[in-house]
């Protein structure tokens, strides 16, 4: 996993490393399906990138047991929750499909095995989120 965590790192680097990935993630994020859109359809998006921004990083520390990620995953597991924003469960799929194909398209050195390891390093903070749920 660690091998996974640190390619998964230097992808994110590069992939940030252009303007328009954040952009791209949200406007696939939000054409992935009429639910995510009515999600945020009141978000105030360039807050909401400086957010995912982060949370992306704390994502990639969380398999690690890295416990400023942890504690931010598990605010985000308690503000996702039924009680909260009520991000369902199967709503994830969606994140991470729209995270993998941003990445695709502004990684430069993005291929599959790149693909395998980003939703495996991000499977383990979401299946904790879920958890929650």
């Amino acid at each position: 996993m660690k091998e996974e965590i640190s390619r998964v790192r230097l992808s994110y680097g590069r992939a940030l490393s252009k303007r328009q990935f954040l952009d791209r993630f949200y406007e696939l994020f939000m054409s992935s399906s009429p639910i995510v859109a009515r999600k945020l359809a009141l978000t105030d998006i360039a807050k909401q990138q400086e957010l995912l921004s982060q949370a992306v990083n704390m994502v990639i520390l969380f398999p690690q047991g890295n416990k400023i990620a942890r504690n931010a995953i598990n605010r985000i597991r308690q503000s996702h929750n039924r009680d909260g924003l009520d991000i369902r469960p199967e709503y994830y799929r969606f994140w991470i499909d729209s995270l993998v194909l941003a990445l695709s398209e502004h990684d430069p050195d993005f291929n599959d095995e790149l693909d395998r390891a980003w939703r495996k390093v991000a499977q383990e903070a979401i299946d904790f989120i879920v958890e929650g749920h």
